[in-house]
């Protein structure tokens, strides 16, 4: 046997006569996935991310002057793992901001 009673819900909101506000048309599009929404959003960052991965590239083809120093004094298996992982880096920003740039392209 149940026993029902009424519980007053003091989140409640009152009318106030005042129409709520017109949710934007972007947020309430069910149909948009979450990734063209985030893409959006880190929109902005594709320049930046162009010009950083560009550096770091040129930075890892500088460092390959000093590079036989480094294997003679660090070895050659931790400095090559370390210098690979670095330009994969590097070209991992660099491809992402080429990507975002060509998404933006397409949509305009």
């Amino acid at each position: 046997m149940a026993i029902r009673t009424s519980i007053s819900n003091s989140f409640e909101t009152i009318d106030t006569g005042v129409p709520a506000a017109r949710p934007s048309s972007r947020a309430a599009d069910p149909a948009r996935s979450t990734r063209a929404v985030r893409d959006e959003q880190l929109a902005p960052l594709r320049i930046p991310a162009l010009v950083v991965g560009a550096l770091l590239i040129c930075l890892g083809v500088v460092a390959l002057l000093p590079l036989p120093g480094w294997l003679h004094d660090y070895g050659s298996w931790l400095v090559i793992a370390a210098y690979l992982q670095y330009m994969a880096m590097a070209t991992t920003v660099e491809v992402w901001g080429l990507r975002m740039s060509r998404k933006s392209q397409h949509r305009t």
